[in-house]
């Protein structure tokens, strides 16, 4: 009994110490407002310079510990991209800036500073006045801007590649009788219009169904049965469409097929429409003025 007495002073005691000893004693404050506390710190310094990209694990919470973000969610391979050295003060790219290749750090980030600031998005409802977040990052390496663009440029062009047999493939199966009409846009008519073809300035008014090579449907007018009515040239929709619209007479039904790089490109759309998505319209060009 003695002994377990002791061994529970011991506990509380060693309890005590590190409640008395909290990391937040050790974080360095910037003039910024930033809080700072190094968990790793390399030997080595590594430059950077704007327009290279961090590779990172970076993780968030709210001041409940809650957490927020976390990179290992989002991709193997977490970038962003080094910023302008006057980059937003008291920002958590402002401590990245401060670490070396290796190096693990913990930032104490203002909650309205990061999400209006850096993010340029609204506070979330769920973020407290004056809240904290705290950033836990570990700088995994540094990347020459040049040499990572060469790398994403190669890759978009092999994608672009594939897409266009993916193309060819499908019109051969489907049997479409399309020809090119400009930017890799192709066109097949089903039904003639009449006068001349619509110009850029026109308000024009159209049905159409989308769908993807694979068959999946994404939009459908008549299902909502409203036209989507606006103004040619004004950049509302994406250029391929426009370039598909600019070949039609009144009363003219068309299929369309948009490869991606005239649609929604490699990022796509989050949650609609896919990475490097070949768009197929059917359109009815139901007016213009």
């Amino acid at each position: 009994m003695k002994k377990n007495l002791i061994n529970f002073c011991a506990a509380v005691s060693l309890f005590l110490s590190c409640a008395d000893n909290q990391p937040n004693k050790n974080f360095e404050t910037l003039p910024s407002g930033l809080e700072y506390l190094f968990v790793e710190k390399t030997e080595n310094i590594t430059e950077c310079k704007p327009g290279d990209v961090w590779n990172l694990d970076i993780t968030y919470y709210n001041s409940a510990d809650s957490l927020l973000f976390t990179s290992k969610d989002v991709a193997a391979a977490f970038m962003m991209k080094v910023p302008e050295k006057n980059t937003v003060e008291g920002s958590v790219e402002e401590g990245i800036l401060l670490m070396n290749k290796g190096d693990s750090a913990v930032f104490k980030v203002d909650a309205e500073t990061f999400f209006k600031k850096s993010r340029k998005i609204d506070v979330p409802q769920y973020i407290l006045p004056d809240e904290k977040l705290t950033f836990h990052v570990r700088l995994k390496n540094i990347i020459d801007g040049n040499e990572y663009q060469k790398g994403i440029d190669e890759w978009i062009d092999k994608m672009n590649a594939q897409e266009l047999l993916m193309i060819k493939d499908y019109l051969e199966r489907e049997n479409i009788q399309a020809a090119k009409i400009d930017s890799g846009v192709y066109k097949q008519v089903l039904k003639e219009g009449r006068g001349s073809v619509l110009a850029a300035g026109k308000t024009v008014t159209v049905n159409y169904t989308a769908h993807f090579i694979d068959g999946r449907e994404f939009d459908n007018t008549y299902v909502r049965q409203e036209p989507f009515k606006f103004l040619l040239g004004s950049g509302k929709t994406v250029a391929g469409f426009e370039i598909a619209l600019s070949s039609m007479k009144k009363g003219e039904k068309s299929l369309f097929v948009i490869p991606s790089k005239q649609g929604y490109g490699p990022d796509g759309r989050k949650g609609i429409i896919p990475k490097f998505a070949t768009l197929i319209f059917e359109v009815e060009m139901v007016d213009f003025e």
